[in-house]
């Protein structure tokens, strides 16, 4: 689902033409299994702390029926290297695996939040005598939203990362936040605090 864009990604967005590369990652995460990660690039890179591998694959859009059925995902890859058969044949197609999809820019690899991300299960799969993986993916998960989608407080704020490009601050010792906005004041921040002063001590929740 969406998240929201930091400044250099609303930027890259809104530009005509660009040098980015919009980079598609997918997270597989089998039981008992460290997840699998992989990108559709032709070289290995680095995002949010883990490697992600190059490999070929290509993603349908998302079918959706006039007798409100799941909404599905066809993820096939051409699995040459063996980094996805293995895990496939060791979990009888990885049903009830969880997939994560996510977009970043391959210009602002530093940024830890994706563009996109979507969560969805593998509900079907099968190999052909080419090493070619075709993975059924189900919808993504309604009851891992949060609901309501944001909520608005008062004295605690909503940037998860500190010294983030969302929380601005620049990190220059051992300074810790615990996402208060006296913590924030403190630091001298506060013009860039995630929280909302205005609402009321409950705060609001939409």
């Amino acid at each position: 689902m969406p998240i929201d864009l930091s400044s250099n990604q609303i930027i890259e967005k809104n530009k005509l033409s660009s040098d980015n590369i919009e980079l598609l990652l997918l997270e597989i995460t089998y039981e008992s299994e460290d997840p699998v990660r992989v990108c559709l690039n032709n070289e290995t890179i680095s995002w949010n702390s883990y490697t992600w591998y190059p490999a070929l694959f290509s993603i349908s859009g998302i079918k959706e029926t006039k007798d409100a059925e799941i909404p599905s995902v066809t993820l096939t890859f051409v699995d040459i290297t063996r980094q996805i058969i293995p895990h496939i044949e060791t979990y009888d197609g990885g049903v009830g695996s969880q997939v994560v999809i996510r977009v970043v820019d391959s210009k602002y690899l530093e940024e830890t939040v994706p563009k996109i991300s979507l969560a969805m299960e593998i509900i079907g799969c099968s190999i052909s005598h080419s090493g070619q993986v075709t993975i059924n993916l189900g919808a993504e998960n309604l009851l891992d939203r949060r609901c309501p989608k944001e909520r608005y407080l008062k004295n605690h704020c909503r940037y998860k990362e500190f010294g983030g490009s969302r929380c601005g601050y620049v990190i220059t010792g051992s300074e810790t936040c615990d996402r208060t906005f006296a913590a924030c004041k403190a630091l001298g921040n506060q013009a860039r605090f995630g929280g909302f002063p205005g609402v009321g001590s409950v705060g609001f929740m939409a």
